[in-house]
C-alpha cells in the first residue's frame, strides 16, 4: 500500500492521488469507517463546490445471503447527504460506484471517504490499476 503526502490540486480543484490499496471492512453492520488510504481533502476557500467520489468495491455475497457495501462522503466527520452509493448483491462481485453533489463548504473544511458493510460476509473498498477509488472537489462560486 502506497500514501501519497498530498493530492494534486489547481486554483479552484482538488483531486486524490491515485493509490493502491485493500481496506477490508470488518466492523459491525453498518458501522462507517473512514477510508483512510484516501487522503482528506482540505477546502482552500469558502463557497460551492462540486464534489465527487468514485469507490471501487469488493462484495462476497452468496445465493443465501447479499452482501453490500455504502460508500459516502463525510464534512468535517458528518454524513454529506446525497452522497451515499451502494453496491452489492446475491454474488461474489467488484463494482464502482459513486455521487456527484454541490455543497456549500467553509475554508478549511475537510472531506473524507468512509464506508460500511451490510450483511457478514467479506468486503473491501479496493484500488489500483484495475480500479481506482478517489475524490475530487471543484470550485463552483462565492456561493452567495
Amino acid at each position: 500500500m502506497t500514501t501519497p503526502a498530498n493530492y494534486r490540486q489547481g486554483s479552484t480543484w482538488l483531486q486524490t492521488s491515485p493509490v493502491d490499496f485493500e481496506n477490508k471492512l470488518t466492523d459491525g453492520d453498518r458501522v462507517d469507517k473512514r477510508i483512510s488510504e484516501v487522503p482528506e481533502l482540505k477546502i482552500p476557500h469558502p463557497g460551492v463546490w462540486e464534489i465527487s467520489y468514485h469507490a471501487r468495491s469488493y462484495t462476497g455475497g452468496t445465493a443465501a445471503a447479499s452482501e453490500l457495501v455504502r460508500t459516502a462522503l463525510f464534512k468535517n466527520g458528518q454524513l454529506i447527504p446525497g452522497t451515499e452509493a451502494i453496491t452489492g448483491g446475491h454474488t461474489i462481485m467488484q463494482t464502482t460506484a459513486g455521487q456527484t453533489i454541490l455543497e456549500k463548504f467553509d475554508v478549511n473544511d475537510v472531506i473524507t471517504l468512509h464506508a460500511y458493510r451490510i450483511g457478514t460476509n467479506p468486503v473491501s473498498v479496493i484500488s489500483n490499476g484495475d480500479g481506482r477509488t478517489g475524490v475530487m472537489a471543484h470550485w463552483v462560486s462565492p456561493g452567495f
